[in-house]
């Protein structure tokens, strides 16, 4: 997936920026990012339940 961010992320910029919408690209790699955020926070929250539900002595360990 990192590589294909590599070469989305500027090409997506460059047809922002050709199309004169240069102030929309905030907005969109920000969506990218919360959307990365959602996902790895879901599957964070389903290896936790798998661990536990089976037992692992291998937990996820939360900080804060």
């Amino acid at each position: 997936m990192g590589r294909f961010g590599a070469v989305f992320g500027p090409w997506l910029g460059g047809q922002l920026l050709a199309a004169d919408q240069g102030d929309r690209g905030f907005t969109a790699f920000a969506l990218a990012g919360t959307a990365s955020m959602v996902f790895i926070g879901i599957a964070a929250l389903r290896a936790s339940r798998t661990a536990q539900r089976d037992g692992d002595p291998r937990r996820l360990v939360a900080t804060g």
